[in-house]
């Protein structure tokens, strides 16, 4: 594969490399669709031991779990899992950061079907996103020796590099396509690594996270926000289909001159500053700087966050910031919503599963799984069967 080193592209050349005649411009939140089936896979990465790793799912009718787990081996832990937007029966998992390699399983096979892996000079950042009208591929990915945040836009299909466009920011993680279909919006966690030291984070005292939105057709910079607290990371968010988009941070608490309460999870409104959601100080304090996933149930509004450090998933209202309640569950961190959006479903590393009431948060018990020997990794993903 050939190396691509133009980073600022012509509109002319995103426009090709896009191919934007066909684009469609809706798309429903991936895990939480319109759908009314009750056949559905829950994906995750999955591991934590070396030569351990695998991509795993698991099959759930009725709102059931039913079977075994499934699980194609990998030889790096993955970050995320998305499917993919020309093969419904294909998934993506993203090596997390530092690593270099995506690959692509089929669950009907349960194999590795294909990988590609970064470019030269580059690594992942552990999530992936496609375009609307599903002919494209965003990887979030640093540049090393600039220590840059770059989007990387691959063809879909074949995996060829097409462009690169800037995150605008250092270390973009999660990224997704907004409702319009031609703005990505990118967390820019901020905090500088590189694969010779590991995960090891180099800039603490200068760290500078962002929320920007970038113009996939121009590569423009459409908008940009930070925080009040300067150490809050944006790394996790998703998107309604009214173009609302909620995030999730981590606090280095590490490098703060004070010990004061901090907000973990925020939202951001078209045409409005970044929000947080403030209340309750004492529910906030129990997530220990730690937001692991978010995510929004589009029909009920709520939105949703896990801290595997808190042992808590904890739930706000879109709409109104209220606080809704919180779930206790040790080591939580996937969250998703599940097809019909009746429930979310939440993961732990100790291979656990449990759902919880969409609208009222209350747990069935009867519908709790645990798989031994599966530690789901951060996040999850729940598709139409």
């Amino acid at each position: 594969m050939s190396q691509s080193r133009n980073i600022q592209l012509s509109r002319r050349q995103l426009l090709t490399a896009m191919g934007c005649a066909g684009i469609t411009v809706t798309l429903p939140l991936a895990g939480c669709g319109n759908s009314k089936t009750q056949r559905e896979v829950i994906a995750s990465a999955a591991g934590g031991k070396a030569n351990h790793f695998s991509v795993s799912w698991v099959h759930s009718r009725q709102q059931q779990f039913t079977g075994d787990v499934h699980a194609a081996a990998a030889q790096f832990r993955g970050h995320d899992v998305v499917q993919h937007a020309l093969r419904e029966d294909r998934l993506l998992v993203v090596a997390r950061r530092p690593g270099t390699q995506v690959l692509e399983v089929d669950i009907n096979r349960g194999e590795v079907v294909a990988s590609f892996t970064c470019q030269p000079g580059l690594h992942l950042n552990g999530h992936a996103c496609f375009s609307a009208d599903g002919k494209t591929l965003f990887t979030t990915e640093s540049n090393i020796a600039k220590g840059e945040g770059v989007i990387v836009v691959r063809d879909s299909d074949t995996y060829q590099v097409l462009a690169h466009m800037p995150s605008f920011g250092i270390e973009p993680h999660e990224a997704k396509m907004m409702p319009d279909g031609k703005t990505l919006v990118v967390a820019n966690g901020g905090i500088l690594t590189h694969p010779e030291s590991g995960r090891k984070k180099l800039n603490l005292a200068s760290m500078h996270s962002s929320l920007t939105y970038v113009d996939v057709f121009t590569g423009k910079l459409v908008d940009d926000f930070t925080l009040p607290e300067a150490k809050s990371s944006i790394r996790h968010l998703d998107v309604t289909t009214d173009g609302s988009v909620v995030f999730a941070t981590q606090l280095q608490r590490s490098a703060m001159s004070h010990n004061e309460i901090v907000p973990l999870g925020g939202y951001h409104k078209p045409g409005q500053p970044l929000q947080l959601f403030q209340h309750p100080a004492a529910v906030i304090s129990r997530l220990d700087d730690y937001m692991g996933s978010v995510r929004v149930n589009a029909q009920t509004r709520l939105v949703g966050f896990t801290s595997p450090r808190g042992d808590l998933a904890v739930f706000w209202h879109l709409d109104s910031a209220e606080f809704v309640g919180y779930h206790s569950f040790h080591d939580v961190c996937g969250i998703a919503c599940s097809v019909d959006k009746q429930q979310f479903v939440l993961s732990n590393s100790l291979g656990q599963l449990r759902r919880l009431n969409a609208k009222t948060l209350e747990e069935d018990r009867s519908q709790r799984a645990s798989y031994a020997g599966t530690a789901w990794d951060n996040h999850m993903l729940i598709i139409e069967a």
